[in-house]
């Protein structure tokens, strides 16, 4: 094989592997909403309003039009760990395990939120337009 053929195939398997890598992080929006208004989820209910939830809360702002305001990325932030953007924010760090005080010994070094339910709500979000 010549070596123009071994870097066209390396090429095309790192593209191809990002684009999975990226398909599978894209988050699914129904398991999204599932999650934000789940008890067992975020409950994100119980602070924000949003299009099409019938319960909200009103201490954090209403998240309509959210995914035409912000992108994937400032929503998956904000989400996994508001203190970022904002330190005084009231609320909690979804996804953080570190540096946080009074966490239920049992609930250490685990996130509110894995990987899969944070890239769902995410989706979610980018459908608040």
């Amino acid at each position: 094989m010549t070596r123009v053929r071994v870097a066209l195939l390396a090429t095309l398997a790192a593209c191809s592997s990002s684009a999975v890598k990226e398909a599978a992080h894209a988050g699914d929006p129904v398991r999204g909403r599932e999650v934000f208004v789940s008890r067992e989820g975020g409950f994100c209910v119980l602070c924000h309003a949003a299009p099409g939830v019938e319960i909200a809360g009103d201490i954090g702002p209403s998240l309509a039009g959210v995914g035409s305001r912000l992108t994937r990325a400032e929503l998956r932030e904000r989400v996994a760990d508001m203190s970022r953007v904002k330190p005084d924010a009231a609320m909690p760090s979804f996804h953080r395990t570190e540096g946080l005080q009074r966490v239920d010994p049992a609930r250490r070094g685990k996130p509110v939120l894995d990987d899969a339910q944070l890239d769902d709500v995410v989706a979610y979000l980018a459908t608040l337009k």
